[in-house]
This record gives C-alpha cells, structure tokens and sequence, in this order.
C-alpha cells in the first residue's frame, strides 16, 4: 500500500513531456539552461549573443505548428500576426537582418540545431532525442513539476 501511495505522488508531480515545449541548442552548446527572460530577449533577437560570445541563430517551426503557437504564447508572448509585426518592425529599424529560420518539421528543426553552432529551437519535448541538448528553463527541465512551457 504504501509504494501505491509513494508511486501516485511521483506521478502527479511529473507531468507529460508531450504536453511541454523544450528549448534545444547543439549537443557542443555552452548554454545548459536560461531564465524566462534570457529565453524572451534571445528569440526576440534583443539578445545576440550566447554568454560565450557565440552568436545566436534563432529557429521556428513553420506557421500552423502547435509547437509555434506554443513558442509564441509561452517564450515570445504574442500571437502570430504580434510576432510578424514585431519582425517587420525590427527588420525596418535595422535592428536585426530578418526574422528567425523556420523549418517545415521537427525533424529539420533536430538536424538545424545540432548541425549549428549557436542555434536554439523548440520542440514538442516528447520530440527530443540525443541529437540535441534539452535546456533547462529557470532550473526546471521538460517533465518537471512546474515547468513553464507548455503546449497550448
């Protein structure tokens, strides 16, 4: 009786990782986990730079993704037609180049960031395999009690 009762509260403090979006950046990254914050300022692009000085490529799923809608409600704050005015908007004032790559799937996003030095992504955290590193978010991983990315 007592594992039954030690085995359900595991369990309800994990939660389902399909349920949650993990950041990913390569495997070689220095970057092991970042704050609500950071995460915002670098797919922003109001950030540049990781801590090392290596320079930040930002990745997107292609428009229609739940992964995307996720990212843009969980990490950005916005909806699509926000984040598409805030890119045009910054494209216009020179403050970047253009707005983040985005791939059609999550295997391209995988093979993106783990060919890339600098590049950091989302996906479904379910999607994530050893090919690219799951960063931890103000010090919760995807699976975690409380963690703040999650699918809408």
């Amino acid at each position: 009786m007592a594992f039954l009762v030690v085995f359900g509260t595991i369990s309800a403090r994990a939660q389902d990782k399909g349920d949650q979006l993990a950041v990913v950046v390569g495997k070689t990254s220095s970057l092991d986990g970042v704050t609500t914050a950071e995460l915002q300022k670098y797919f922003k692009a109001e950030k540049s730079k990781m801590p090392d000085g290596t320079k930040i490529i930002i990745v997107m799923q292609d428009v229609g993704n739940a992964a995307r809608d996720a990212a843009l409600h969980g990490i950005y704050k916005m909806s699509e037609a926000e984040y598409n005015d805030y890119f045009v908007g910054q494209t216009f004032t020179g403050a970047v180049q253009s707005a983040p790559k985005s791939f059609p799937s999550v295997a391209a996003v995988k093979a993106f960031v783990a060919a890339t030095s600098g590049a950091i992504g989302y996906l479904r955290a379910s999607d994530a395999d050893d090919s690219v590193k799951v960063l931890k978010v103000d010090g919760k991983s995807p699976g975690d009690a409380d963690y703040s990315l999650k699918m809408k």
